[in-house]
C-alpha cells in the first residue's frame, strides 16, 4: 500500500513538474492499416475483481485522424469505432492533454490525461498508449480527487496480426 502511494506520488510529481509534451500523426504511423488481437482486462465495479474479455482491433489513419475499431469477441453489442484528431499543435490527442511522448528503442509511450468521473467520483484519468510494430497496450489509470487510492481501471493488450 505504501509503495503504491509512493509510486503514485512520484508519478504525479513528475507529471506536474515536466513541461507538456506533444504528438504528431507520424508518431502513430506504425499503427496505420493494422489489425490486432488481444484482450481487455478491467476492474469490475461490482466485485472489485479483474475480468478479461477477448478483443480485436483495427487501426487506420486518414489525414490528422486516427480511427480505432474495437470488437469484443463475445459481446458484439459493445463494439466501438472511434476517431481521434491531433489538435492544438499536438498538445491534445482528441480531448486528452498530452503529458509525455517518449520513444525508447522500438517502443513509443504516450501518456495523456483528462478530468472526468469514474464510478461516480471526480477524477483525473491518465491514459498510457504503448506500442511498437508487434504489441500495443492502452491502460487507463484513475486518480480520485478525494485522495482515495488510485486504480488501474482497464488495460487493452494486443498483438499484431496484420
Amino acid at each position: 500500500m505504501k509503495n503504491l502511494i509512493f509510486t503514485t506520488a512520484v508519478f504525479l510529481f513528475a507529471l506536474i513538474t515536466s513541461a507538456q509534451d506533444s504528438v504528431s500523426i507520424s508518431d502513430f504511423e506504425i499503427l496505420n492499416d493494422t489489425k490486432w488481437e488481444g484482450k481487455l482486462t478491467y476492474l469490475d465495479y461490482q466485485s472489485g475483481k479483474l475480468t478479461s474479455i477477448e478483443t480485436k482491433l483495427q487501426v487506420s489513419i486518414e489525414g490528422n485522424r486516427i480511427t480505432s475499431n474495437i470488437q469484443y469477441v463475445y459481446e458484439p453489442n459493445k463494439n466501438n469505432k472511434s476517431s481521434v484528431s491531433i489538435r492544438k499543435n499536438g498538445t491534445l490527442y482528441g480531448n486528452e492533454k498530452v503529458i509525455s511522448n517518449k520513444q525508447t528503442n522500438d517502443t513509443r509511450t504516450i501518456i495523456t490525461s483528462y478530468k472526468g468521473k469514474d464510478n461516480g467520483k471526480k477524477a483525473t484519468i491518465f491514459i498510457t498508449y504503448k506500442f511498437n510494430k508487434n504489441n500495443y497496450t492502452i491502460s487507463k489509470k484513475v486518480v480520485y480527487k478525494d485522495g482515495s487510492e488510485s486504480v488501474i481501471r482497464n488495460t487493452y493488450s494486443f498483438t499484431k496480426t496484420k
